[in-house]
């Protein structure tokens, strides 16, 4: 299966370049030579005791050493009609365009087939001119101009080409209200006709004298409302073929002229017209549009395909006051969508005296363009057209040429290819290449050429002696008749097959052959009786079991390589996956599951790394801002330089705001020290950025013991000190006072008339305080 994939990968790359049309691969497979050579690049082995895949690539082939090998034949064109280009005229039949009818054999998603076609402008082309007038009064100066121009037209587009024809017809509104007056009461004027809706006045004829009776027989006629239905009329002219006179082989061309805007699809609901426009003809023997009131208008779809359809040429003459506006706004964008190439609307003078101008013009604008196109081309074809013109002979890819002439031969290169995957039931068809707006084509007979010339007689032998007289032998092998199978058709499967190789699904469970009991699987499947497919093994990003790298499909199930798991082998067992930057594990806000983060409750991002408006949005960062900011808090140097790589430190913070693009949220912190740090989170789609101030608001520090005995020691030194100075103070002023008191004894001496007082005599004297009392008792 991988070489079968990188094959696959050089064929696309190979034909994408050499044909960008072909953008698919398919591995060679097939059981007889044509199934086989269907696909591009695949060849077949004839070589009758060849073991190996006989339907397989070339180069594969010449490798495995076959020797007789059946190749694909390339596209093959043959022209079975080429008549000579003509340029008509008396008794001539006009020719432009050649070949008139090829036969391609087409080889199924073979390299492009170029078809050239040659286009040359026949100077006596037959031309069809039909006139579809408006009657109304304000177009009544077209009808005579007409009449009295015939002959002058005839000999300006004799001048064309000699081969041309005339027919008339005048189209006004359906004869109902509100459209107009049913009884005709409103024209009760002389020469006027009742309303009608159209009536084929003269077939397509070469006598203009016939041509001027019709057109004096033409009077004028009205209706209500402003819009007019000659889109009626216009379809008919289209369909009603016959009743015209158009022929096959001329570019029909009608002329179209009025002064107003039409009626459409959908306006005949206001007269209670419910039937849509069937785009048939129904031409009464008169000549009148019998359904005119039963059917509504056409719509402008079924007027650009019936013109598409019948090669009709359509030119809008539009005339009135309001000429300018009715063809802007109306008839220019119409005239675009026709074939022919007139894109525009022609202006009408008031006196409808350029009218010879305008249809020579014209006719010369379709003469002298030419738009190829195709019809009926089949489904499976592509198709592109080049073409030479107005290229120095270089091939561009256009299909419209102009500005031709008579001495000119064009040449279109018409690219053909088919892109089938299986030969068609119906190998036959039919499409034609043509100018667009008339009949003349290129007819391409196409067949598809899905065999080989081994698997026709005589090469292919019918009951051959190497098949055992039981099968034809073709291209190598055996196709064995009903009952017999075998490389020689020598196993009888006339038994119960069934029996042998049957299953609920069906013989080899639908997928392959029974051959003499057992089961030969198609690619893809295997098994004793083909129960196991790669199809039921489920794929995983497009890839069969994830890829060759993740594991291999074996009987309907995934067998996974060692390092993935999971029903289709998508889920890697790696955590590389889910690493970040900084060494985490889905930035340890998650789990890895299958190479990929499963996140936690509020976390997002590849590896989780992204939280918005979660609760924890700030605490998971505190560890980062400590480190990364302070050199402080649980993570050492190494593991902040590691894990903190998308921390900024800034002097000033912004506002806390929320966008589609970016949220920013304040956060704040308190740290073992008491300190106010205070950082944002700055949130975007791909990334996450902390961004912390420089400073930390900080408390006082603790009071400090030591300093408070010092200094409570401090002032009791202090105290004691200021006690002794105040102590020395007073006994220096008490010391002052008793010597300035010693000083005044000195000076003033009273010594001798007082006693020592510290003075002790040496006699002492005592008193009896007894002896007076018992003196006076004796006395």
């Amino acid at each position: 299966m991988a070489l079968l994939g990188v094959y696959c990968q050089m064929v696309i790359m190979t034909l994408s370049i050499s044909n960008p049309g072909l953008v698919f691969c398919q591995s060679c497979n097939g059981f007889r030579c044509g199934e086989c050579l269907i696909r591009s690049g695949c060849a077949w082995c004839k070589d009758p005791d060849y073991k190996l895949n006989r339907c397989d690539s070339l180069e594969k082939m010449i490798g495995d050493g076959c020797t007789n090998i059946v190749k694909r034949e390339p596209s093959r064109i043959t022209v079975t009609q080429n008549d000579h280009s003509s340029d008509g005229g008396p008794g001539l039949e006009a020719i432009q365009i050649r070949p008139q009818r090829v036969k391609i054999q087409l080889t199924p998603n073979d390299a492009e087939v170029r078809l050239p076609i040659y286009y040359k402008i026949a100077r006596n082309f037959p031309l069809d001119v039909y006139f579809l007038n408006d009657p109304s009064y304000t177009m009544r100066f077209l009808i005579q101009r007409l009449n009295e121009l015939a002959n002058s037209i005839a000999d300006d587009i004799s001048l064309l080409t000699t081969d041309f024809r005339f027919g008339l017809g005048t189209s006004m509104e359906k004869n109902i209200l509100p459209f107009t007056d049913p009884k005709g009461l409103m024209y009760s004027c002389n020469n006027c006709d009742p309303p009608y809706s159209f009536i084929h006045r003269l077939s397509l004829t070469r006598d203009v004298e016939d041509f001027k009776v019709a057109l004096s027989k033409v009077n004028t006629t009205g209706n209500f409302d402003f819009p007019e239905g000659l889109l009626d009329g216009l379809m008919q002219v289209m369909v009603c073929g016959d009743r015209i006179g158009w022929r096959n082989k001329a570019r029909k061309m009608v002329l179209y002229a009025s002064d107003i805007q039409f009626h459409q699809a959908g306006d005949g609901r206001l007269a209670g017209i419910l039937e849509p426009n069937d785009c048939m003809c129904h031409m009464d023997s008169t000549g009148k549009y019998s359904k005119a009131e039963i059917q509504d208008y056409p719509s402008v779809g079924q007027i650009i395909q019936k013109a598409r359809e019948n090669n009709i040429n359509i030119l809008f003459v539009i005339g009135g006051d309001e000429s300018e506006r009715v063809r802007t706004t109306v008839y220019n964008s119409l005239a675009a969508a026709l074939p022919g190439g007139i894109d525009f609307a022609a202006e009408l003078d008031t006196t409808s005296s350029n009218i010879i101008q305008i249809i020579g013009d014209s006719y010369r604008r379709l003469r002298d363009t030419v738009k190829m196109v195709s019809s009926l081309l089949p489904k499976e074809i592509m198709l592109k057209i080049y073409s030479d013109c107005n290229s120095d002979g270089r091939f561009n890819l256009t299909n419209l040429c102009t500005v031709l002439n008579f001495n000119q031969t064009l040449t279109f290169d018409a690219s053909i290819q088919s892109n089938l995957n299986t030969c068609p039931e119906e190998r036959n068809s039919s499409f034609a290449i043509f100018p667009e707006g008339l009949d003349e084509r290129v007819t391409v007979d196409l067949e598809h050429a899905c065999g080989c010339d081994c698997q026709m007689e005589p090469e292919a032998e019918p009951n051959s002696a190497k098949c055992n007289g039981r099968g034809r032998y073709e291209c190598g092998i055996c196709i064995c008749d009903p009952g017999w199978a075998g490389e020689r058709c020598d196993c009888d499967e006339r038994g119960s097959v069934a029996k042998a190789c049957g299953t609920e699904q069906g013989i080899c469970s639908g997928v392959g052959n029974c051959t003499c009991g057992k089961c030969e699987c198609s690619p893809g499947f295997d098994g004793e009786k083909c129960e196991c497919s790669d199809r039921n093994c489920r794929s995983y990003n497009g890839l069969l079991c994830g890829g060759p790298t993740n594991g291999i499909c074996d009987c309907g199930k995934c067998a996974c390589y060692s390092n993935f798991t999971g029903e289709t082998c998508e889920c890697s067992t790696s955590t590389g996956m889910c690493m970040t930057e900084n060494n985490t594990l889905c930035s340890e806000n998650g789990i890895c599951e299958c190479g990929e983060c499963i996140c936690s409750a509020g976390f997002t991002g590849n590896h989780c790394e992204r939280c918005k408006n979660c609760p924890a949005i700030c605490e998971i960062q505190y560890n980062c801002v400590e480190c990364a900011g302070f050199n402080q808090g649980l993570y050492n140097q190494s593991i902040c330089d590691q894990r903190c790589k998308n921390v900024e430190i800034v002097s000033l913070l912004q506002e806390a705001s929320f966008s589609k693009d970016l949220t920013i949220t304040g956060c704040v912190l308190r740290d073992r020290f008491g300190c106010i740090i205070k950082f944002n989170v700055h949130d975007s789609e791909n990334k996450q950025t902390i961004k912390i101030k420089s400073l930390r608001e900080c408390p006082p520090s603790p009071p400090d013991p030591l300093i408070i005995g010092a200094s409570v020691s401090g002032a009791v030194v202090l105290i004691v000190l200021l006690c002794i100075l105040i102590w020395k103070l007073l006994t220096m002023f008490y010391d002052n006072m008793e010597y300035s008191k010693f000083e005044h004894d000195l000076k003033n001496p009273a010594w001798e008339t007082f006693e020592n007082p510290i003075y002790k005599e040496c006699i002492t004297s005592f008193e009896n305080p007894l002896r007076e009392a018992n003196v006076g008792e004796s006395s």
